[in-house]
């Protein structure tokens, strides 16, 4: 009958390569995605008022002004010449929003870092078994 350590050397083989590749390449993808599909630039925008109406406006990285008219009632709480915080995307400054954006790709960055870390310690273990 085989002992535990004699089983164990299989089964911590298995997650080894099961888990780290697969880990590691949820972090590659989540790496990829908040670099170069989500990356959301905050800057402050100003309320302003005049002769076409009400919104924000605001500068982006190359110090282009852009605007984001709104309708009174959106900005019913807000005097002229408020300032808040907002969120835009650099290559397309008319997507924007008020609120934090959601971190991009967060449930597979968590399974990747325990995918990872389930990974690393079965190949640990791997290398530490066969010493007792």
């Amino acid at each position: 009958m085989p002992t535990v350590l004699e089983m164990a050397g299989p089964i911590l083989e298995m997650l080894t390569w099961l888990c780290l590749p697969a880990g590691l390449g949820l972090l590659f993808y989540t790496g990829f995605l908040r670099r170069f599909v989500h990356p959301w630039d905050v800057a402050e925008a100003v309320v302003y008022s005049d002769t076409t109406g009400v919104g924000f406006r605001w500068f982006d990285r190359k110090y282009q002004v852009h605007h984001a008219p709104m309708s009174p009632h959106d900005i019913k709480d807000l005097a002229v010449g408020d300032t808040l915080p907002i969120y835009y995307h650099p290559k397309r400054p008319t997507q924007w929003q008020m609120a934090a954006p959601e971190e991009a790709g967060k449930t597979a960055s968590l399974l990747g870092r325990a995918l990872t870390a389930i990974g690393a310690v079965a190949l640990l273990a791997g290398f530490v078994l066969p010493m007792f």
